[in-house]
């Protein structure tokens, strides 16, 4: 069990050099929303695994960790309401979309459907499982959007440098970073595992969810996609 509270330990040793060598300015509030963006994401990834540490927090028996996403979703909607204060000018929370944006933003969110399908297709074979599609159309886009384009894109967006192209922008491409360590970089009992194809797969995933999201500064599409993606890119495994 003590893997679980190292893992993102691990991850924010990786990333927080780079937060604070790109910040915008080195002043009192920017350090603090680095360490809040520390803070965030160490929090909600313990909440994703309450169920393995507290029983009473496992209430559904599935394969899959419905509990935990859920927890993840509280979580998130908890430290948006904590922290928001501190990204104010950047807060991806809203189902409004920028209108100078959104159009781009819909094309990529569609693009992105189509290729993690195509990928998944080509990659990844699996049996055909009901509770599989569901969970995939449901709790991961959500608890993950929220989290890493809702309040860690939004505190990245506040204190790391800007870019006159929103393709190079330092936010969207650690916010890609961390989101790809979260999924390829991880420990079991007695070692440290580091997938690259799937930090690259789940890196260029985060990154143009980021993009999305700045684009349409919202992070409704972002979740609609990943969703999709999700979804597409599993049926695809279990019918080809």
């Amino acid at each position: 069990m003590i893997q679980i509270f190292i893992e993102p330990l691990l991850h924010i040793v990786v990333i927080l050099p780079f937060l604070l060598w790109l910040m915008n300015k080195r002043d009192k509030i920017n350090y603090l929303r680095v360490w809040s963006i520390a803070v965030c994401y160490y929090t909600y990834s313990i909440a994703l695994s309450l169920p393995k540490l507290i029983d009473s927090f496992n209430f559904i028996n599935s394969r899959w960790n419905w509990d935990g996403k859920i927890c993840g979703i509280v979580c998130c909607i908890t430290l948006y309401f904590i922290f928001r204060k501190l990204f104010n000018a950047n807060n991806f929370f809203t189902f409004k979309q920028n209108s100078d944006g959104v159009k781009s933003a819909t094309y990529g969110a569609i693009i992105i459907v189509v290729v993690s399908t195509i990928v998944w297709a080509i990659f990844g074979n699996a049996k055909f499982n009901i509770e599989t599609l569901l969970f995939q159309i449901s709790l991961p886009g959500i608890d993950e959007e929220l989290m890493f384009r809702g309040v860690l894109l939004g505190l990245m967006c506040c204190s790391l440098r800007t870019t006159r192209s929103s393709f190079c922008s330092p936010s969207i491409i650690l916010n890609a970073i961390l989101f790809g360590l979260m999924h390829a970089l991880t420990i079991t009992y007695n070692s440290v595992n580091f997938d690259p194809i799937y930090f690259v797969q789940t890196g260029a995933a985060g990154y143009v969810w980021g993009w999305i999201t700045i684009k349409s500064r919202s992070v409704l599409l972002a979740v609609i996609s990943h969703n999709l993606s999700n979804f597409f890119g599993t049926f695809a495994t279990m019918v080809k």
